[in-house]
């Protein structure tokens, strides 16, 4: 189904409620070519209408593939790097594979070099 005003407003209300944090963009992968475009327009009124809700992204593009994206300068934490099935480690936080990064985009952006997500 093609994303369209309707489905942003079915969003808008989970971001309405005070005990969503924010939006995750994955699934297949938000930053494929065909997907940017959508992506970051949805980012960009997310950003706007709610300022203080965070914007994760997962995606099997590596940090120095899209660190020059302009979605780049909305989004607060990408997990890059495919999934590999023989680096699956369940103990790890926000990731399925040890290959995968959890990136402040923000502060690595602000210092030009890959500045992991501390939670």
């Amino acid at each position: 189904m093609p994303f369209d005003l309707d489905t942003f407003f079915e969003i808008c209300d989970y971001l309405d409620k005070p005990y969503i944090s924010g939006i995750t963009f994955s699934g297949g992968d938000p930053l494929l070519p065909d997907n940017r475009e959508i992506i970051q327009a949805i980012s960009t009124l997310v950003k706007f209408y709610y300022p203080t809700k965070t914007q994760w992204l997962y995606t099997g593009y590596k940090w120095e593939e899209i660190k020059d994206l302009p979605i780049m300068e909305r989004i607060d934490v990408v997990v890059d790097g495919q999934y590999e099935d023989d680096k699956r480690d369940i103990t790890l936080k926000w990731r399925g594979s040890s290959n995968q990064r959890v990136i402040n985009v923000q502060e690595s952006l602000k210092q030009n070099k890959v500045v992991l997500w501390c939670d």
